[in-house]
Order: structure tokens, then C-alpha cells, then sequence
């Protein structure tokens, strides 16, 4: 199985998982709620989105580094596909009947429990790599290490059993993710680097196809 596999996918299913209890609610400070409204205007409207992606994690036990790299693909509608082409090709989907590697169901789906729904976890990648909003301060505590940057702290605790933080780097018109940093209570991290973006391409069934 490619190296890439559990880097997108392993975190997929666990956040799939992880996200079921996610604490709602919270409020955030005004003047953080003030820019990441502002930020939400930027960002709305974009539909679609496509990307080169370039993906480094470092696990901490074993000192490892796996890396990967692709084109991603997102519909702000619920769909986010993961197209591997480095080290090996395979294809990792995203979408409201559940999360598919390489044509094959991993998680979510009719008849799995409510908490393997990715659903949830859908609408956390949609606020993180179409564009952070006011929504974002629902589930995270947020905080701005600079104008175009923000740090993530999960508000649920079982969510932050699988990541401790996430930090993002924004760009373009539409302030949307360019570099995302995820980091795992373990010590492993994610890096994922955006490039060649396209905002709202035009992008058909046939493009989120397991």
C-alpha cells in the first residue's frame, strides 16, 4: 500500500471517527470573530477548488519521514478528493457516502455508526481548506499568529485525541489555505503545501468518482 495511504487516509478515518462529539457553541474573543468574518467574506465565494498538493509527515517514534504528492480536489457542496501520484498512485475520496481509498469504502456509509460518519469531518476540511469563517470558532479555538496566519486548538477533546493543533498559512484574493501544519498529540506532524491553485474550476461528477 502506498506511503501515502496512511497519511490521508488514516487521519480521514480517525477524525471520521474522533468528530462525533464535537463540542458546539463556543464563542471566540470579538476581535478574533471580527477577522475571521472578514476572512469569510473573502473566501465565499469559492465553490470549487483545485490544487497541486505537496504532503511531508514526520512520525515521531519511528523518525520517519513519508511524503507525498498530488492534486487535490474540492467541492464546497461535501466531496474533497486526494489524487496521489507520488510515491504511488492511488486515490483517496472524501464525500458524504463515506471515505474511499483506492476504489474501496474505508469508512462511513449506510448502515455504519454515526460516529464512523464523515460527515462532520467533511465540513472541517471544507472550513479549513476552502477558507476559515466565523464557523471555524465553533469547533476550534483560534488564534492569529499574524495576519495570515492562524493556529487551531480543537474546543472537543475527543477530537484533540487526534490533533492537538492546526495552523495555516493564507493567500491569494479568496484567503484561502496555502501551507496547513497538522499536529498529532503522539508527536507525529503533517505538513501540506497548496500550489498551482485554481479557484472555482469547473469540476463534474466524474471528478469525485471513488
Amino acid at each position: 500500500m502506498s506511503a501515502a495511504y496512511p497519511s490521508l487516509v488514516a487521519l480521514a478515518v480517525s477524525l471520521a471517527s474522533a468528530v462525533a462529539a464535537i463540542a458546539g457553541g463556543q464563542t471566540a474573543e470579538p476581535q478574533v470573530l471580527e477577522k475571521l468574518r472578514a476572512l469569510g467574506r473573502a473566501s465565499a465565494g469559492v465553490t470549487t477548488m483545485r490544487a497541486h498538493f505537496e504532503q511531508t509527515k514526520h512520525l515521531s517514534i519511528v523518525k520517519d519521514v513519508l511524503r507525498s504528492s498530488g492534486t487535490f480536489l474540492l467541492d464546497k457542496r461535501g466531496r474533497v478528493a486526494w489524487d496521489v501520484t507520488e510515491p504511488e498512485p492511488i486515490r483517496v475520496l472524501i464525500t458524504r457516502d463515506g471515505v474511499f481509498a483506492a476504489g474501496k469504502r474505508v469508512a462511513g456509509g449506510a448502515g455504519a455508526p454515526a460516529a464512523l460518519s464523515p460527515l462532520p469531518m467533511l465540513e472541517g476540511l471544507n472550513g479549513i481548506f476552502a477558507g476559515v469563517s466565523e464557523a471555524t470558532a465553533v469547533d476550534f479555538e483560534v488564534r492569529f499568529l499574524a495576519s495570515d496566519r492562524l493556529r487551531l486548538t480543537p474546543r472537543s477533546p475527543r477530537l484533540a485525541e487526534w490533533v492537538s493543533h492546526i495552523e495555516i498559512r493564507l493567500g491569494g484574493e479568496a484567503r484561502i489555505p496555502i501551507d496547513v501544519r497538522l499536529e498529532e498529540p503522539g508527536g507525529d506532524v503533517t505538513e501540506i503545501a497548496f500550489r498551482d491553485v485554481v479557484v472555482n474550476p469547473p469540476l463534474d461528477d466524474a471528478a469525485f468518482a471513488p
